[in-house]
């Protein structure tokens, strides 16, 4: 599965950077910069297993991922 297949899933918005992201409302969480393709998916499901329990726990009315080329970044909107 690729990160935006896993954030598909889950409905999960994809923003290409930070700055996007922040910018319709989200608030950034814990990015991690994997070193290959396996590793950036392994990255993106253990962000998006975290806030989808954000979201479960009514911490988060939406969640979303940053893909871009060296890195994975979680958000979500309050």
């Amino acid at each position: 599965m690729s990160p935006k297949e896993i954030a598909q899933r889950y409905e999960a918005k994809i923003f290409e950077t930070p700055e996007a992201a922040e910018a319709a409302g989200f608030v950034l969480t814990e990015r991690m910069a994997p070193r290959n393709t396996w590793n950036k998916t392994s990255a993106t499901h253990a962000i998006i297993a975290k806030l989808v329990e954000r979201k479960r726990k009514g911490q988060a009315s939406e969640i979303g991922i940053v893909l871009d080329s060296s890195s994975v970044t979680g958000c979500y909107k309050e």
